[in-house]
């Protein structure tokens, strides 16, 4: 049984409700043994303090977010680990004032997520009737291999969701960029999660994000797995675990937490 969840967001992202102690008692709930909190951070790379409303928390609501995270860390102490963090956007070229902000507030960990393909959303399905597929592939991947060797971040969040809306990517380019991607994680250290949203937006894919192709690479590279819900509202806390222990153990790995000592997220053990 995995017994963490190190994705989750809560109101002030402002398409998430609930508080972050609904988040944790939920978690507990679930006998769960560690949980981290992990918020859309703000639009740094844009001006104004509320960039993107309904998609990220405004500058000015981050000081609260930490504070309030790190309390919530004290008082539950002894019942569950709770990890401060902060899902962030990587855009290439602003690495500078990412960093700044990192460095201005104690994270425990820190998702890494490529939400923007050439200033378009992943999510943005009307891209696909403009754009040439292989070339949005290309480019990102490119950025999650830029996105891995910033050193920035803990953790990448749902790899291959460009995949989502878009039109199958072909074999032979998954087998070109797929390796490729992985073997640059598995270089800069990273982990990455196990993100099941992809089951929630994509029922009948009956796949996380990383796909079952892409986790099989991470695996032979020896690529860090953890697990994220990428919830949004309490009662997701934890969806679908047990469908990604399947998942994972069709490939080799176990359920099963083991510490990771360079932060503060359990990691899924490879066995063999």
């Amino acid at each position: 049984m995995i017994s963490f969840d190190y994705h989750s967001h809560n109101w002030r992202c402002g398409h998430a409700v609930g508080e972050l102690t609904d988040y944790i008692e939920q978690a507990l709930a679930l006998g769960m043994s560690a949980f981290g909190v992990s918020d859309h951070g703000p639009a740094y790379w844009l001006p104004g303090d509320h960039a993107q409303p309904r998609i990220q928390m405004a500058l000015s609501q981050l000081p609260g977010y930490v504070a309030e995270a790190v309390a919530l860390k004290a008082r539950f102490a002894g019942q569950i680990t709770v990890s401060v963090g902060l899902e962030a956007d990587f855009i290439e070229g602003q690495e500078a004032a990412l960093a700044a902000l990192l460095a201005a507030h104690p994270f425990d960990h820190v998702l890494g997520s490529v939400h923007y393909v050439g200033g378009t959303n992943v999510f943005d399905a009307s891209r696909w009737e403009r754009e040439e597929p292989e070339a949005v592939f290309r480019e990102y991947y490119h950025l999650v291999g830029v996105a891995a060797r910033t050193g920035l971040f803990d953790i990448l969040s749902h790899l291959t969701v460009i995949e989502t809306y878009a039109p199958p990517i072909p074999d032979s380019l998954a087998a070109e960029l797929y390796p490729k991607v992985a073997a640059e994680i598995a270089a800069a250290g990273c982990v990455v999660e196990v993100n099941t949203s992809a089951y929630r937006k994509c029922p009948q894919w009956n796949e996380p994000y990383p796909n079952r192709r892409m986790l099989q690479e991470l695996i032979r590279c020896g690529v860090p797995l953890t697990f994220g819900s990428d919830c949004h509202q309490p009662s997701e806390v934890g969806f679908a675990r047990d469908e990604v222990a399947m998942v994972l153990a069709e490939l080799g790995v176990e359920g099963r937490a083991q510490p990771r000592r360079v932060f503060h997220s359990p990691i899924l053990t490879v066995g063999g």
